[in-house]
This record gives structure tokens, C-alpha cells and sequence, in this order.
């Protein structure tokens, strides 16, 4: 809204807003952007993705019939995708320690694998694409924003990034005087902590339950 005011002989225009913002406008101002800035490979990108690419003719048996075996677009290829020996991206370790079986453990570490060797064969078979998350959110002609990009999933973006974006904006929203209506509670973290655990997830994302 906005008022004016004559002061002698000046108008003062002042603009008002309501003091209370509700969350789901924050979060209807919170998007997954097409990031077209970046190209490189997922599994250079992020960790947990060592792998190594044999021609199908190394290995024993009926190549074609093996998981790993794909054809690379932009190699115009065959390939054996193979992952490291052993490898078990700490499943193992994260699924003992919250009171699973060795049996379910190793089932657990086995699913992962073939997750990852299939996000691999996905990847060198169609391409890949990375994605954004942003919030502009304008008060007052102030603007509230927050980002974070190279998002190799968008159905992660939306399902998990989308909330902790829109919650960071809202987080700058009280500090700067505003009531946020239907924030989610949670455990208060820091803006830098939160950016961390955030980094952390995406670079989890693939893999982890």
C-alpha cells in the first residue's frame, strides 16, 4: 500500500506492507532453474562416483547381458561401466550402526551399488542436465534471496532443496523484522551451517536411503 503525504511543498510517498509473510508464498517464490552455466560430469562433480569404463571385448562372458554394459551417445560406443572393488560408500557402516543385520548391511550395500552403476549407465547413455534452486522474494523493493545450483536430479531439487532454500529466505525475513507465518519447525541452525548440511545432501543425494 501506499500512502501520501504533502509536507510544505513536497509529496512524501510512503509504502507500507503487512509485517506477517506467510511460508507457502515463499515457498510458491522458490523455483528449479535449468542451470545452463555448467557441463561437466556428475562423477567429476561429485564423490562417490569412481568408476572405470573397459571395452565390452575384456570381459569374460556375454558382455551385453552384464550390468554396466551400455552404449555411450557421445562417444558413439559400447562400454563396461565397472565400479571399484569393495566399494561400499559407508552403507554398510551407516546400516550397522543403526541397529541393522550383517545380512541386511551387505543387501543394503549391494542395492547401492546397482543404484549407482545404473545412475552411471544413465548418465554416459543419455546425458545429463544440472539444475537450480532460487528464491527472489521482494518486500518493500527489498529483495530476499537465496540459491544454491549444480543439482544433478530435479526431482531431488524440488523435493528437498526447494524447502531448505525457501526456509533460509524466510530465516532473512524475521531477522529483518517480519513475522513468518507456517514456517516448519525445526532445529535452529546457522545460514552457514544450513548451506553445509545442504552441500552435504546433494553431494549424498544418489546413494544415500
Amino acid at each position: 500500500m501506499r500512502n501520501l503525504l504533502r509536507q510544505g511543498d513536497t509529496m512524501i510517498a510512503v509504502e507500507t506492507a503487512p509485517a506477517v509473510v506467510e511460508f507457502d508464498d515463499i515457498l510458491d517464490a522458490t523455483k528449479v532453474v535449468y542451470d545452463e552455466y555448467v557441463s561437466d560430469a556428475p562423477w567429476d562433480m561429485c564423490d562417490d562416483f569412481e568408476h572405470t569404463v573397459v571395452a565390452p571385448s575384456r570381459i569374460d562372458g556375454d558382455a551385453e547381458s552384464m550390468q554396466g554394459y551400455c552404449y555411450c551417445d557421445a562417444n558413439r560406443e559400447r562400454v563396461m561401466i565397472r565400479l571399484p572393488e569393495g566399494e561400499d560408500y559407508g552403507t554398510y557402516k551407516w546400516h550397522r550402526e543403526r541397529g541393522a543385520s550383517k545380512q541386511v548391511a551387505r543387501e543394503a550395500v549391494a542395492a547401492e551399488r546397482r543404484r549407482t552403476l545404473d545412475l552411471l549407465v544413465k548418465w554416459y547413455s543419455d546425458g545429463w542436465q544440472y539444475w537450480g534452486v532460487k528464491c527472489d522474494f521482494e518486500v518493500l523493493g527489498e529483495e530476499f534471496h537465496d540459491s544454491v545450483w549444480d543439482i544433478d536430479d530435479k526431482d531431488y531439487a524440488g523435493r528437498e532443496v526447494v524447502p531448505e532454500i525457501a526456509d533460509n529466505v524466510a530465516a532473512e525475513l524475521e531477522k529483518a523484522g517480519f513475522t513468518v507465518n507456517g514456517r516448519p519447525e525445526h532445529v535452529y541452525l546457522s545460514r552457514a551451517d544450513k548451506q553445509a548440511r545442504l552441500r552435504y545432501n546433494l553431494n549424498l543425494q544418489n546413494w544415500k536411503d
